[in-house]
């Protein structure tokens, strides 16, 4: 020994004092850290450790003697702290050398003895792990005879969608097991390594090959159930594009639980409805209603207004109503107030539960009768995404009990950029109240509500202004960031110290943002390091070699599962970033993994004269995929692509050998294409190509645009339809058919945005005349119309159509523009026009300076 501290002089080099630098060469890094940590050691001198400026060993050994953790006759407090960290090894060994060098030698057992223990608590331990991998192998075995059940064929729409509704809730289980499985692997896989001078070879290799078992079992049951869904899903689609839309004949449906779900036709709808109205009007009891994404409003009369245009009369025996809304929607005081109400209208209702959704409290005076009806029956308001109930006597939020708190946990937590403060706050209370009490959490995903970090580390700052301390019970953080937002290497630095003090954290997740190409070396801590924490960046499929601080390609199961959400390109994104994708997606496509999306977000720019590779705007190349399902091309606004490199971006998508459609968006497209761009492969494969501004879709027969089916139309008319000035009469007269198309079926259309199209108000008949001379008929189905008039100023007659029109709207937004300074009262106070639309002017465009129309005075109010 030549490197005695100046806590231990040359004379003490014998006794207690040689056993003491032995120790020091005992304890490595890694058990000088889990030591430090188990002990609370204080922060500053772990960071010491971590930072490899002082010895490891001899460092700990003069604050294990400084904090009498070990003493010259009793090193149990270490040894037994050595055995809680799984280093049953390195226990024996330091025994071992305190009987050989201490008069204590008679307190210690001898070594035999002692390995003899060793072995048995390895032998123990060892049992209980393969016991928990035979459960998981098990559980695999029962999923597994569920899934070999034979997906039906030639089956109606009905059955169909219960098959496929079945599969789904497999598929969930199936998820649910694989992140435990994959959890108990990483831990046995762990022990195996500490403990392999105490197992016999027979144990290590039986081991061993249980977790071969099961991983291969998982990966077949995945393969499975994406397979069997997906050929679900194509004969749903198939039957939804060949059949007439008249009403299905549909099979009775189970009154257990009805569920109205977003993906299924109108006319399962209006059958589903037929059938509760039947037992409601006979007294038969139905025990739950789930409406799945299909609650639009509350109609004036009460009732429910469905995604489907469809009413939802009042059932009157529903026993629990379960609201599960798009994820993150906002639910207003009225259209809250208006659900409990509407459920209050069955003599049976006892419970409430509103998934994914935001909702205010009601402390308010408006609310006292529903509170007070929601009393008088017993009925449980629950919220689930933050495991609080609604008390009927204040109206406002309570945490729920801890059973709850744990079926949340074990599913995960999402908090959304566009949910109140309070209800933040709530989700805040509920992780705090979770890691007090060492209830896991699966996973927290911030969705778009994530602004800055501290720049100490210590907490994250929401977009609401709530701020988030670091959590010891979450186990992956998701953060889901607008689309293309860069964050520096500062940031992103001060990310991992904030992940770094989450004892149980394995994972930080990137997802829509754009990372830097390295960090600094001070980043990385070693116990980041020495428990293989990962930073993975979902966009691009690569996550952070924490040595070389470099991104590298990810794991296979997570390329798969990344590919499994879809790929998005953003045009405000480096070079760099993009050729990372062009990697990540190069690989997926060599290993044969389906891309469910590519979105290409305005970033691309060209297609080669053999349709064989992508240009993008940032310079990078795309050769065809093989393996990708779904291209979405987004341009820039109102874009012309001519005939020839239509059928020349056709001809790239068709060399995908499982590709289902080509759709465009911001886009103009051609009228018709030439013959010889569809070729009969496409058409026996019913390829699909859509062109999502308008709701329509080219019929590959006589190449013409035809109106697609109800689903495209719902979903686009969901996102709202922009009419660009640039465009042809020929694409507004497409556009004018599918919103009058929506308008018929009762769609709700979220938003008409005119992009310096409009021109006037036709006085006669009330519609708008867009600049290219076309009309725009009155839609009964709005929700707001926007009118971007750049630099135009609108008189007092454009004001007067304009608020007409929008009549049935919740909202006029007004651009860009130069506004009469007050307005006739006589007309503000118009009943059908006062009665709900809110006009809001911008002179200077949108999130700068806002006036707001006082009906009362007819001036506009900052």
């Amino acid at each position: 020994m030549d490197r005695p501290s100046s806590g231990m002089k040359n004379r003490d080099l014998e006794g207690f004092g040689l056993f003491k630098l032995q120790l020091a060469d005992l304890l490595n890094y890694n058990a000088s850290i889990r030591l430090a940590t188990i002990w609370n050691y204080p922060s500053a001198f772990r960071d010491s450790l971590r930072s490899g400026n002082a010895d490891v060993g001899l460092s700990m050994v003069e604050k294990m003697v400084e904090r009498g953790d070990i003493t010259s006759d009793d090193i149990s407090t270490l040894t037994d702290a050595l055995r809680k960290c799984e280093l049953n090894g390195v226990a024996t060994e330091v025994e071992k050398i305190f009987g050989e060098n201490s008069s204590q030698a008679d307190l210690i057992q001898p070594e035999t003895n002692r390995q003899s223990e060793d072995e048995k608590e390895a032998m123990r331990q060892c049992a209980e792990h393969d016991n928990a991998l035979s459960t998981l192998l098990q559980a695999t075995e029962e999923l597994g005879r569920k899934l070999e059940v034979p997906t039906p064929t030639g089956s109606g729409m009905n059955t169909l969608t219960k098959h496929r509704r079945e599969r789904k809730e497999v598929e969930q289980e199936l998820l649910h097991l694989k992140s435990s499985s994959l959890e108990s692997i990483d831990t046995t896989e762990a022990f195996i390594h500490e403990n392999q001078p105490y197992l016999s070879a027979l144990q290590h290799s039986e081991t061993r090959n249980r977790i071969r078992q099961l991983r291969k079992s998982l990966d077949r049951l995945m393969e499975l159930s994406r397979k069997q869904l997906e050929d679900l899903t194509d004969q749903l689609l198939k039957l939804r594009t060949e059949s007439p839309p008249q009403v299905e004949a549909m099979e009775p449906i189970d009154l257990d639980c009805v569920t109205i779900e977003a993906t299924d036709s109108n006319g399962k709808h209006q059958s589903i409805i037929d059938q509760l109205k039947q037992a409601s009007d006979k007294g038969s009891p139905i025990p739950m209603l789930i409406l799945d994404r299909t609650f639009a409003t509350i109609h004036e009369n009460g009732n429910i207004n469905l995604s489907s245009g469809l009413i939802l009369p009042f059932i009157s025996t529903v026993a629990v109503l379960v609201v599960r809304t798009e994820e993150g929607r906002v639910l207003s005081e009225a259209e809250f107030s208006g659900l409990l109400k509407y459920g209050s209208k069955s003599t049976r209702i006892q419970e409430y539960s509103f998934q994914h959704c935001d909702l205010p409290s009601l402390a308010g005076t408006s609310s006292r009768e529903v509170l007070k009806e929601l009393r008088e029956r017993g009925a449980k308001v629950e919220w689930v995404d933050t495991t609080h109930c609604l008390n009927t006597s204040s109206g406002f939020w309570e945490m729920d009990n801890i059973d709850e708190i744990r079926k949340l946990g074990a599913l995960g937590v999402a908090m959304y950029r566009r949910w109140r403060k309070e209800s933040h706050a709530l989700q805040i209370k509920m992780l705090q109240f979770a890691s007090e009490n060492k209830i896991p959490v699966k996973h927290l995903r911030l969705d778009l509500c994530y602004r800055s970090v501290t720049p100490d580390g210590t907490k994250l700052i929401l977009q609401s202004g709530q701020t988030l301390s670091a959590l010891s019970s979450v186990k992956m953080i998701n953060i889901v960031t607008e689309d293309g937002r860069k964050i520096p290497e500062v940031e992103l630095s001060q990310l991992l110290m904030y992940a770094d003090q989450s004892q149980n954290l394995k994972e930080l997740r990137f997802q829509c943002c754009e990372l830097p190409p390295t960090v600094s070396a001070s980043t990385i801590s070693s116990e980041m390091k020495s428990k293989n924490f990962k930073v993975s960046w979902r966009t691009t499929g690569h996550r952070l070699n924490l040595h070389d601080r470099t991104w590298g390609i990810d794991d296979m199961d997570t390329i798969r599962e990344s590919c499994g959400y879809g790929v998005a390109i953003y045009k405000q994104c480096s070079s760099h970033m993009h050729k990372l994708q062009m990697r990540f997606l190069t690989v997926a496509s060599q290993n044969n993994i389906p891309v469910k999306n590519l979105v290409l977000n305005r970033c691309y720019s060209s297609v080669t004269p053999d349709g064989t590779m992508l240009t993008l705007q940032s310079g990078q190349s795309l050769n065809a995929l093989s393996t990708v399902k779904m291209i979405n091309i987004a341009t820039k606004d109102g874009r012309k692509i001519p005939e020839d490199e239509f059928s020349r971006l056709v001809m790239y998508a068709d060399q995908s050998q499982i590709i289902k459609e080509l759709s465009f968006q911001g886009c103009e497209l051609p009228p018709t294409v030439s013959a010889s761009t569809i070729s009969s492969e496409m058409k026996s494969k019913n390829f699909k190509v859509s062109y999502f501004s308008t709701g329509h879709r080219l019929d590959l027969h006589d190449r013409t645009w035809r109106i697609d089916d109800m689903d495209t139309i719902r979903e686009s008319c969901g996102y709202g339809v922009a009419i660009y000035k640039q465009c042809s009469s020929h694409m507004h007269k497409l556009q004018m058919r599918f919103l009058t198309v929506a308008s018929q079926n009762n769609i709700p259309i979220t938003l008409i945005s005119l992009r310096d199209s409009y021109r006037a108000v036709d006085a006669t008949t009330g519609s708008i005349i867009l600049e290219s001379g076309v009309m725009l008929p009155r839609v009964s189905s709005l929700g707001r119309l926007s009118i971007d008039a750049s630099g135009r100023e609108l008189t007092e007659e454009d004001v007067n159509g304009l608020m007409n029109y929008s009549r049935q709207c919740s909202k006029l937004n007004l651009f860009w523009c130069s506004l009469p300074k007050y307005l006739p009262v006589s007309l503000l106070q118009d009943p059908l026009i006062s009665g709900k639309l809110k006009v809001l002017w911008y002179p200077d465009g949108p999130n700068k300076r806002c006036y707001t129309l006082d009906p009362s005075s007819g001036r506009w109010v900052e």
